[in-house]
């Protein structure tokens, strides 16, 4: 399975204060979180340490892609490596390149719920006005 991509136009979106709240969301249901900013968009990404998940899926991570400008926003989320440096270089190879689903049946249904929860959570967040 791809990534899911929505797109948002007109909207007047600020990149940077959904990343933001994005990062809160993430940190709130107690992720490992990081950020880079590239000049073609922003990527997000989050995993949760734990036995289970070190063993099946040591270097995935639930990963955010945003990008294009405040009326004409796409947001992407998949699963990528973790990146131990999001180096410019890394940033661009995320934002090109299609995220994909990499996880075994229990992980992929735990996955499906965090990406469900997020996109109403961003959802809410840009019927508040970002």
């Amino acid at each position: 399975m791809k990534s899911a991509i929505r797109e948002y136009t007109g909207k007047n979106i600020d990149l940077n204060k959904l990343a933001d709240r994005i990062e809160e969301f993430f940190r709130e249901q107690k992720f490992n979180v990081q950020r880079g900013n590239h000049p073609k968009g922003i990527v997000i990404q989050a995993k949760k340490e734990g036995i289970l998940r070190t063993i099946f899926a040591a270097d995935q991570a639930l990963t955010v892609v945003i990008s294009g400008d405040p009326n004409n926003v796409t947001v992407r989320i998949g699963v990528a490596d973790w990146l131990k440096d999001l180096t410019v270089a890394a940033i661009e190879g995320i934002i090109l390149t299609p995220l994909l689903w990499f996880f075994e049946i229990p992980e992929s249904l735990w996955v499906f719920e965090i990406e469900h929860n997020l996109w109403k959570y961003i959802e809410e967040q840009l019927e508040l006005g970002l």
